[in-house]
Parts: C-alpha cells; structure tokens; sequence
C-alpha cells in the first residue's frame, strides 16, 4: 500500500468526504469519480457508473481544435444526457487561444464544468503535438492555457496532470500552484510521472504533496481498484475525492462498493450474476442509442470482456461472444452465460491481469 509522506495535512475523516464533497461550486453526492479513459467513458458508460454511484463523471479527452474545426466526432463523443450530471468534458489543448474557443464552443452544450488535461501520456498528445503531459515542461503556458479557459467561460475549470514528466523533474506542487493562481476550481493529481505511463506503483505521497501545498481541491488518482483502495488513498492523502478508471471498466460496481464502505465501514457484498447482466444489457443499450448496432457491438467487446473477466467458465463464453454481431445476440448470450452462474459468483482473477 502506499503511505503519504510527512507533507500531508492531517487525514480527511472518511465520512466527512462521503457527506460533504465539493468541488469548486459543485457538490457531489460521492467522492468516488469515474476518470476520463479514451475509448472507453461514452455515454453508455458513463451513464452506468451514475446508475451505481459515481459522484460525478467525465467525457473521454477530447481535442480543442477538433471542436474549433466544429468535428461532428468531437461534439458526438462530448454529447450527454441529463443522468450524467454532474459531468465534466476534457479537452487537451496546445495554447490559450485555442483551448478558450473550445471551451466557449463546448460550454453551448451545457455540461457543469471543463478539465484541461495535462496529463496524457501517449506519444500522439505528449510528444507529437505538444499537447497533455508534454505541457508539464513548461509551466507558464500551461498557466496561460487554464486563464484563457477560465476567463472564456461561466464554467468551473478543473486540471486533470501527472506528477511530472519524469522522476527527475517532479513538479506536481510548482504545477499545481500556477493552476491554482490561473483560477483552476480543481486539480485531479495521478501519481505517476508521464514516463511511467501506467506502470509501476503509484507514488500516493505526490497526491498529498499536492493536496497540503494548495487550497483548492484535491482529487487523488492512481492504483485505486478496490473500494478499500479508495478509502486508503482518501485517508493518506487527505485528497477531496478519487478518481476511479480502468478499475471501473466492466465493473460501475465499485462506486456503489465505495459509497457503502464509506457510510456503512464494511464492505458490500459482490455484484450478482443478474446485476451483472443488467448493467452490462443495459450499457450495450445505451451505446446502440448512441454509436448504432454495428459500432456498438464492436465497441462494446472490450467492456463485455470486462464484465465477465474473473468468473468461473469465461473463456468459451469469450470465445464465442466475440463472433456476434447484433446486440439482442449479445445479450442473449449475456442472459445465458450469466444465468448459468451459482448466485455468490464473484471473480477471482486479480485486477492484475487487466494491466492495473
């Protein structure tokens, strides 16, 4: 487990975050937030993760210039429905100007509030265009970026960063700090640097770094798969709230699991098969409404093997499931496979094989 260092302020009481979050002008009902994960947060799952509890929910990275250019993708993966809010879009941006058009453009749509990340690492944002993590290296234009976004909107503007760009140039606090003087309501602090990408463990004392260096709020991200994760890393770091991702993909259930351990202090018992199959039934739904039949289906086999990840007799189920092409096929197939299962079925394999 990570330990926070000796900079962290005195730990947050557990309860207190479950009944009392806030994030700039917003309250949340949970502190537990779904991250942005490109490819992955649509509607459909968003939607889903509000259903078990996510206390707020953000739209997958979306680009400032593609909103600029007025990119029918861009405003279809940004578009939501009232069940999401509180909601979030991101956007990566190179430069003020940019990043302010977009944001006055994506403010028509109505969501409660804007992210600015600056900490994607993929080698297309952070290297080729200079955009995401890559904005770490230079502190004052990353400050220029969140004024100009700020000033543009009647918006809350919140920063989604990594802790620095390598171990030898940490920088969470200083980065921080610009954001928070450039009127940022929020900072959302992963603890890993972009060369880690997402590996290795995160370093959950650069989030209480963080968090005792600054007055606006603090959300902690990083390493949180399991409900008891998310408690640890509230109590060490005494962060307002935890953003929870890839540990949320086929499983909206762990926001529920957070906010029972939180108000209750003990765990809640597992998803059943038949709320296993409902929630992935209806995510494939929703993302037919939105994609169609065909880019749904598609789209929907990384999460479908998420949902069944772990339980006994997956794999022919798998094999098979990843054929179909119609989605009343798929959750036919869903409805069989998951009525097959004895009633205290919960998976077993460890998170680790997903790549946590």
């Amino acid at each position: 487990m990570n330990a926070a260092t000796s900079h962290a302020s005195p730990a947050k009481s557990a309860l207190d975050a479950a009944t009392d979050v806030r994030l700039g002008p917003l309250r949340l009902s949970s502190p537990a937030v779904l991250a942005p994960l490109a490819g992955y947060t649509d509607t459909a799952m968003r939607r889903i993760c509000r259903r078990f509890g996510a206390g707020m929910v953000f739209s997958e990275m979306l680009s400032a210039e593609g909103a600029r250019r007025d990119n029918a993708k861009t405003f279809k993966m940004a578009a939501f429905t009232p069940e999401e809010r509180p909601y979030s879009i991101q956007l990566f941006s190179t430069n003020p100007e940019q990043a302010a058009d977009a944001a006055r453009i994506l403010a028509e749509l109505g969501p409660d509030a804007l992210d600015l990340n600056f900490g994607c690492p993929v080698k297309k944002i952070a290297l080729n265009s200079g955009g995401g993590a890559a904005l770490l290296k230079d502190i004052p234009l990353l400050a220029r970026i969140v004024e100009a976004t700020v000033k543009a909107v009647d918006l809350p503007v919140s920063v989604k960063m990594r802790s620095g760009w390598d171990r030898r140039s940490l920088n969470a606090v200083d980065v921080a700090h610009a954001v928070a003087d450039a009127g940022a309501s929020w900072v959302t602090v992963h603890a890993r640097t972009r060369s880690d990408l997402y590996k290795g463990q995160a370093q959950w004392e650069w989030i209480a770094e963080v968090k005792a260096a600054v007055s606006i709020p603090v959300i902690g991200n990083g390493d949180v798969r399991t409900a008891p994760d998310a408690i640890r890393l509230m109590e060490v770091t005494s962060c307002d709230a935890v953003m929870i991702g890839r540990a949320a993909i086929g499983n909206p259930f762990i926001f529920r699991e957070v906010n029972h351990l939180l108000r209750h202090g003990r765990e809640s018992a597992p998803a059943t098969p038949l709320e296993r199959f409902d929630a992935a039934a209806t995510q494939l739904r929703w993302a037919v409404e939105q994609w169609g039949e065909a880019k749904a289906v598609r789209e929907f086999r990384k999460h479908l093997l998420a949902y069944v990840r772990g339980l006994p007799h997956s794999s022919a189920f798998k094999t098979e499931a990843m054929k179909l092409e119609r989605a009343d096929d798929v959750i036919e197939a869903l409805h069989g496979y998951f009525s097959s299962l004895p009633d205290d079925a919960a998976p077993h394999a460890a998170l680790s094989a997903f790549g946590y």
